[in-house]
């Protein structure tokens, strides 16, 4: 394949998103000309270059291209990148010929049959099953991890501790008192010099307990997670993943905006994907994913402010060095405030984390804490679902939560556009606005309206349904991180295995619960 003139970034973007798109509705043919397009107009300089050939191995295989799929697949087995060679290596072994012709002997047509194939659903006591008899073991080694990330974690904060106390042991408090009640210069030198110690304990309390953090995570996904959803797809007509690259969080913020639930007046610019399922159950494609969405707003004027870009410009003046020492010394009171409000704003965030049991985040802590570069404020936080839906609407409807119980993104609708509807019990749960009264109705029948508030009352968290053209979408609010281990919870405890495969099953549950795999509405 010889790669032709360089595409623009945007260009590339557009066609990774694209390509991500149909690959994930298994529209293979439109997913290889895509990334096709991509690989040759691209090379190892651009973002998700490697993940873009990995999604073309698969793209080859769903259109059996075989000999390409595993022409592409050997030259990623000497891939630059380790984790690329390691998944070329693994992922190899599916695409041998023998594998296929195994699989063609039994059917002609096997993506007929992953369609006339319904997802089993499982049990709770099969789960408790399935947990004893394939889990146990892994449970037991991640409970001793976690036994040790806890010791790990508690010896550091001991010993950061110890040297935060002796910070505050010799920090000249009576002599500040003194210079203030007697009107002397605050020796501002030493109170930074003390401030830049306590935050320095806590940004190295933080870097390590979130690398302990995501390593036990990490071993905990691959291991239960993955095991549990392979438990509860039983056709294999779903695929899961724990990763999100560049496109598919453009991909899935494109998505969330043209939802239009959450119609604030900044729209999010920014999304945190873990966990997505995607494929198809039945013959309705379907996406959902743990997402968090956000409104970043860039701080440009901080950097007017801190001590590492005035020594930059002073440097690049050619200034003398006893002026630079001058210009610090008049400008410590300021340095001084700036450590005191990263001081006071990193507390809260680290208190609130610890008592969770939950990850930091280091990016976030250093960008919006430390470096103060940003502010990021959450729309949404939850799982997000979508899937086509068989009823042609040339408008939308938007079903938000009641007044009471609403996130206040989503409150910005067009109150003109209030569709009032004859269902009592709906109402008591739902508000819905709509730009065609009459084609809300048609769009929200009476057995619709029943099935949602049926999967209200199972979910028990606030719903956003939104139909946009051909599609659904569905927001689910979560206040917690889904699948994200505690680390103060025991991992032999079956309560957080339930909790793990009831979400699973919620989401999965979607499709069944509001009848979208039923084709019992036709497209003009």
């Amino acid at each position: 394949m010889t790669h032709q003139k360089l595409l623009s970034a945007e260009q590339a973007d557009k066609l990774l998103i694209t390509g991500n798109k149909a690959l994930k509705f298994r529209h293979y043919g439109e997913a290889v000309q895509a990334l096709e397009e991509f690989y040759q107009g691209t090379d190892a300089g651009f973002k998700d270059y490697y993940q873009a050939q990995m999604w073309l191995v698969k793209a080859y295989k769903g259109n059996e291209q075989l000999e390409k799929a595993i022409a592409l697949c050997q030259q990623l087995t000497n891939s630059e990148q380790e984790v690329t060679q390691i998944w070329a290596k693994q992922f190899i072994s599916t695409l041998l010929p023998a594998n296929y012709s195994a699989i063609e002997s039994t059917s002609q047509q096997p993506e007929e049959k992953i369609n006339d194939c319904k997802i089993t659903k499982k049990s709770l006591n099969e789960f408790k099953i399935f947990c004893q008899e394939n889990l146990l073991d892994d449970l037991k080694e991640l409970e001793s991890v976690r036994k040790q990330t806890i010791l790990s974690v508690s010896f550091v904060s001991i010993i950061i501790f110890i040297i935060f106390c002796l910070l505050v042991k010799l920090f000249p408090i009576e002599y500040l008192i003194f210079c203030f009640v007697n009107q002397v210069p605050l020796p501002y030198f030493v109170i930074f010099l003390f401030l830049l110690g306590f935050l320095g304990c806590l940004w190295g309390w933080i870097a390590f307990y979130t690398s302990a953090i995501e390593t036990y995570t990490e071993g905990f996904k691959s291991k239960i997670i993955q095991k549990i959803f392979d438990f509860i797809n039983t056709n294999k007509s779903l695929n899961y993943s724990s990763y999100a690259s560049e496109a598919d969080n453009e991909y899935t913020l494109s998505a969330f905006i043209h939802s239009q639930i959450f119609q604030a007046l900044l729209k999010p610019n920014r999304i945190q994907q873990q966990e997505c399922i995607f494929g198809q159950v039945n013959e309705t494609p379907i996406f959902f994913s743990e997402i968090s969405t956000e409104v970043e707003l860039q701080h440009r004027w901080i950097k007017y402010l801190t001590f590492s870009q005035h020594l930059k410009m002073l440097r690049s003046m050619m200034v003398p060095p006893f002026v630079v020492r001058m210009v610090f010394g008049f400008l410590l009171p300021l340095y001084s405030i700036l450590l005191v409000i990263k001081l006071v704003k990193s507390i809260p965030y680290i208190i609130v984390r610890i008592l969770r049991g939950e990850q930091i985040s280091y990016r976030h802590f250093d960008e919006e804490i430390m470096r103060n570069e940003v502010s990021r404020r959450t729309v949404f936080k939850g799982l997000f679902f979508q899937a086509d839906f068989n009823k042609k609407i040339s408008g939308k409807t938007i079903v938000l939560p009641n007044l009471l119980n609403t996130n206040i993104h989503a409150l910005n609708q067009n109150k003109e556009n209030l569709v009032k509807l004859e269902d009592p019990e709906f109402s008591q749960y739902f508000t819905v606005y709509g730009d065609d009264q009459i084609e809300a109705r048609y769009v929200l029948s009476t057995n619709l309206m029943a099935k949602l508030v049926q999967f209200r009352k199972k979910a028990r968290k606030n719903i956003y349904v939104s139909f946009v053209k051909n599609m659904i979408y569905i927001a689910v609010e979560y206040a917690d991180d889904i699948f994200e281990p505690k680390l103060f919870k025991k991992m032999l405890s079956f309560a957080p295995m339930r909790e793990y495969f009831e979400n699973i099953h919620l989401m999965l549950d979607i499709v069944e619960d509001l009848n979208l795999n039923r084709h019992i509405w036709g497209k003009d």
